[in-house]
């Protein structure tokens, strides 16, 4: 049967080698002709522009950089050896190395800090960017930390790795550094370096570094804080048996609304939830607000450009939000008002200037479900919503 079948596609070969030979001659006098042009070159100087262009868009995209942690190396295989929010220590291998940063907050002439030259401290690295609302929940807890124990022998690097493009800049990052109290070292990590050597996916996420300079335990998101006090308190103790430390500093998870309506982003990218008018990428476009608007869904009316990583406010922009949660939060730019409705009741005007930022927009005592509008003046800019 093999025979057979081979015989047969020779036989269909013989058939059409008359004509392949036709074809091949006729490639082979238009690749001479090309040579003789030296049209080869210039395809060749075109084709790699074009994929390299396509390449470097593609790894300099953030989402694309946040997709590709996780990769594995020599420098960060053995953090396979731990999981998520464990209660005891481990080790999780040596403490992969904090570097291509763009610029050190909170350190002498902002000198970087070495990993290698904290030998003998315990070092906690928080993976934070300011405008996320579940980081700045966790600051807190960290700040208290730092202030607790850094006379105890623990360092603190917070490691600022940008979600949005506004907070790659270092006078951005500088100023909500100062708004939110952080005094300890700050690492931009603009380029997602020191995220990827982490292989980190979350914010916030703290590993701690033992006296020795390996990785002994990490935590990805929020909650679990006492937890981790006393994994600090442990790990200073190994480093010191004769230290003294201070009280634990006792302070409480954050009481987060349960089956609250979830993180929602603005983008022509990963929207989600939304219902109305197909999104138009990047080009002003008039849209109206559906009959019914459901539990966790949003729709848009008015003009409004929806890019990559905001939409931006036109002539008569409005959204509405159906959510359920005690507070509502949104990243904003741009400079104007946004005047801030709940079921047909205006609850506040907010003025968007400087820096952009998270906004709060409904901080109330008990969880709701609610009918959320919200009315833009043009070129306001806006984010994600996170629900509390």
């Amino acid at each position: 049967l093999a025979g057979r079948r081979v015989a047969e596609r020779v036989t269909a070969f013989r058939k059409r080698a008359r004509g392949l030979r036709i074809v091949a001659g006729v490639v082979m006098i238009a690749l001479a002709g090309a040579l003789a042009l030296n049209v080869t070159d210039a395809l060749q100087r075109a084709l790699p522009d074009y994929t390299s262009s396509a390449q470097k868009q593609i790894e300099d995209s953030d989402v694309a950089r946040q997709k590709l942690s996780g990769l594995y190396d020599d420098s960060n295989k053995d953090l396979s050896r731990c999981e998520d929010g464990v209660d005891e220590l481990r080790s999780c291998g040596k403490a992969p190395a904090i570097d291509g940063i763009s610029a050190w907050l909170n350190t002498p002439g902002g000198a970087p800090v070495d990993l290698a030259r904290e030998r003998g401290k315990v070092v906690l690295v928080d993976f934070w960017t300011y405008s996320c609302i579940n980081c700045q929940r966790s600051l807190p807890h960290v700040k208290a930390w730092y202030d607790t124990y850094k006379d105890a022998g623990l360092e603190v690097i917070g490691v600022h790795s940008p979600e949005f493009s506004f907070e790659k800049k270092e006078s951005n990052v500088a100023d909500q550094t100062r708004r939110l109290g952080v005094t300890y070292p700050v690492a931009l990590d603009n380029k997602l370096t020191t995220w990827n050597n982490y292989r980190n996916r979350f914010w916030p996420a703290k590993y701690l570094i033992d006296s020795h300079g390996t990785v002994r335990h990490f935590t990805f998101g929020e909650g679990r804080y006492a937890q981790t006090e006393q994994l600090i308190r442990d790990l200073l103790k190994e480093a010191d048996p004769t230290v003294q430390l201070p009280a634990p500093t006792g302070q409480k998870d954050a009481q987060l609304t349960k089956d609250r309506t979830p993180e929602t982003y603005l983008s022509n990218f990963r929207v989600s939830g939304y219902v109305g008018d197909p999104i138009v990428d990047d080009k002003p476009t008039a849209y109206r607000f559906p009959s019914d608007i459901p539990l966790n869904r949003f729709s848009l009316d008015g003009t409004w450009t929806a890019g990559y990583q905001h939409f931006t406010a036109g002539d008569d922009a409005r959204l509405a939000f159906t959510y359920h949660a005690r507070n509502v939060n949104l990243v904003l730019g741009g400079q104007g008002k946004v005047t801030v409705l709940v079921d047909g009741k205006t609850e506040k005007t907010v003025t968007v200037s400087g820096t952009p930022t998270m906004h709060r927009l409904i901080d109330d005592d008990t969880a709701r479900t609610a009918k959320l509008e919200l009315r833009f003046t043009p070129g306001i800019e806006a984010y994600a919503f996170t629900f509390g």
